[in-house]
């Protein structure tokens, strides 16, 4: 209690009995008022704290959460492990073809074969082949027992391994049992796809560029026109838009789809034309990516045991596990990957390859561009005068009703009035006639009626005077509404003049546009 408030209560009591008392009650309403307000500290230090122990517990439960699914995942995998103990012989073959790709990518020599045969698995034999083949050495046995349980992983093996180790002989002569004619309609695997790439780039050196183009003219030539019409719908995706000037004229379907089709044909040359470009730098070997993938995969009552491993181990290192790692992910259909590679805005030998091999489909179309761009000029267009439609001719004058009714609805705007009017004209006779009443009546009468004639009189020549300068700017405007009607309609008759000639011009581009596209694909 201040001394202030004490001195309040003194002035306020009437004896020393009734100040103890006012003092009183006050310290007890400052304490009340003290407790409330460290009551209300404390509530709102409560509901931060509550919030706060919400967002900890969130957290807690969050990692408590992926601490159960790791264990989990730890637990199952352990489990796995024990069963995965009982395919040691494979796991074996695994590890010394790991030894042998290791060894040739290093450009060293391959160690040998050292483990036994497992019955049904492709690897062992293959993998012994292999080394024979690096080797220079008879493989005719192994590789005849690897092809009998699985002939293209045995040539995928093969191929990806003389590609990793550099020996451009053998992995040419092996890629086109690994690579296969490409599906119509499944998709095309992963390793597929890379081998399809890697080939366009010269990994496989000029047989390999060779084979993918006879596989990719095979491929494309043995599509059905429902097919076909993908790569239509691709070319005339290209940009069909140039600039073109501002213009009077109402749009000429004819013409605007000669536009577009020359604009889609020049952007086809300017693809097909593209300079030869070397593809970007990997950051990673993508044949060793499906090398590993291959070579991991496991026998056949494995596969299923090491896949969920993989994704147990994705589980337990909180890392995203799909299933595009495994050799066998589907890449697309080889259509879709033509396509793709045939439209991408470079040089690059991958979109070469593509486009030299629809050569088949991009020809045709380019030849159907060009004939919708080398269209007949129009002899005649449409514009809007006066908001009124007007035929306009080339080489001749507008069509004579459409002007007919253009200067009609003119005429109408600006009618022909006489001068003066039927009023103007009854004013000055009115005021000549009392005018005239001071000859009739010579009294005082008679000098008002003079004055209020006199009166008409002027008015009546103010009026013709207002009315006949009024005719002549409607005149005038009349005859500026038609001058600029005739010079719009002029106007269009040039634009069409003009329109004609872009024609002839595009049509002729589009003839050199299609020899160019003749001469970029042979």
């Amino acid at each position: 209690m201040t001394d202030g408030s004490a001195f309040t209560d003194w002035l306020a009591s009437d004896n020393w009995q009734d100040y103890r008392q006012q003092r009183a009650i006050r310290e007890l309403g400052d304490e009340v008022s003290s407790l409330s307000y460290s009551l209300h500290s404390q509530q709102r230090e409560s509901t931060r704290l509550r919030s706060e122990l919400s967002k900890l517990q969130g957290s807690v439960e969050m990692r408590l959460d992926r601490l159960m699914r790791s264990f989990d995942a730890f637990v199952e995998l352990s489990d796995l492990r024990m069963t995965l103990a009982m395919f040691d012989p494979p796991a074996l073959v695994r590890h010394r073809t790991r030894q042998v790709v290791a060894a040739v990518s290093q450009a060293q020599a391959p160690p040998p074969a050292d483990f036994a045969d497992v019955a049904g698995y492709w690897l062992a034999p293959a993998t012994t082949a292999l080394v024979a083949l690096l080797r220079d050495e008879d493989a005719t046995a192994p590789l005849a027992l690897a092809a009998e349980r699985d002939e293209a992983r045995t040539a995928l093996l093969v191929t990806l391994t003389a590609a990793v180790a550099r020996r451009t002989d053998l992995s040419a002569r092996w890629l086109p049992k690994a690579f296969g004619p490409l599906p119509a309609t499944e998709p095309v695997t992963r390793a597929v796809r890379t081998l399809w790439t890697e080939a366009a780039a010269g990994r496989f050196g000029p047989d390999g560029v060779a084979l993918l183009g006879e596989r990719l003219a095979a491929f494309s030539g043995g599509l059905d026109e429902a097919a076909g019409g993908g790569w239509r719908a691709r070319v005339d995706g290209l940009p069909g838009t140039l600039p073109r000037p501002q213009s009077i004229l109402d749009p000429v379907a004819e013409a605007e789809e000669a536009f577009a089709a020359g604009a889609r044909l020049h952007a086809l040359r300017e693809l097909c034309g593209r300079p030869p470009a070397e593809p970007a730098p990997l950051d990673a070997d993508p044949l060793a990516g499906i090398l590993r993938a291959l070579v991991d995969e496991g026998s056949a009552e494995e596969a299923p045991l090491l896949r969920r491993a993989a994704e147990l181990r994705a589980v337990i290192e909180d890392k995203p596990y799909t299933a595009d790692e495994q050799w066998e992910a589907p890449a697309g259909t080889a259509l879709e990957l033509l396509l793709a590679d045939a439209f991408q805005p470079d040089g690059t030998p991958l979109a070469r390859a593509a486009r030299a091999a629809g050569a088949r489909w991009l020809l045709p179309n380019a030849e159907r561009l060009a004939g919708d761009a080398a269209t007949d000029p129009p002899r005649e267009a449409t514009t809007s005068v006066e908001h009124l439609p007007v035929q306009v001719r080339a080489g001749a004058a507008p069509d004579p009703d459409g002007m007919a009714a253009v200067q009609q609805k003119i005429d109408s705007r600006y009618p022909e009035e006489r001068v003066p009017t039927r009023t103007t004209i009854a004013l000055g006779v009115a005021g000549a006639l009392l005018c005239l009443s001071v000859v009739a009546w010579p009294n005082g009468l008679a000098i008002f009626t003079t004055l209020a004639g006199a009166g008409l009189l002027l008015t009546a020549a103010v009026r013709w005077r207002r009315e006949g300068r009024q005719r002549a700017e409607r005149q005038e405007r009349h005859a500026a509404s038609l001058a600029a009607a005739r010079e719009r309609a002029a106007r269009a008759t040039r634009e069409l003049d003009e329109l004609r000639d872009r024609l002839v011009l595009t049509g002729q581009r589009a003839a050199d546009d299609l020899a160019a596209v003749k001469a970029s694909l042979g």
